[in-house]
């Protein structure tokens, strides 16, 4: 037997909200740090896609903390060097967490 479901569809709780973009989110500020992945959503390894440098330096006018994360094997600073190298002014992230250097870490200890 299949359960069913009563509820009308004016009892449903709001789950999802839906924005035309990120603006009204950097706006009201509803999260304290952004994580961002780098490779295939800020760049394609060689350029930087379009909009997106303007989108973080808009981001980061409005008070957002970005931080880069990436399963890269690469150690964070390599990653910020690259970042640099295609354009992205390092100072818009607070830091980047890396599969390299979360490993470097480790096996520091």
């Amino acid at each position: 037997m299949i359960p069913r479901c009563s509820m009308s569809t004016n009892e449903v709780p709001r789950l999802f909200q839906s924005f035309s973009g990120i603006q009204q989110l950097a706006e009201t500020r509803p999260f304290k740090v952004w994580f961002l992945d780098q490779f295939g959503v800020l760049h394609d390894g060689k350029k930087p896609y379009p909009g997106a440098i303007s989108t973080l330096e808009k981001l980061s006018n409005y008070g957002a903390k970005l931080v880069i994360i990436s399963n890269s094997s690469r150690r964070a600073s390599t990653t910020m060097e690259k970042l640099k190298n295609l354009g992205f002014d390092p100072s818009l992230f607070i830091g980047a967490i890396t599969s390299g250097e979360l490993t470097h870490q480790y096996l520091q200890k």
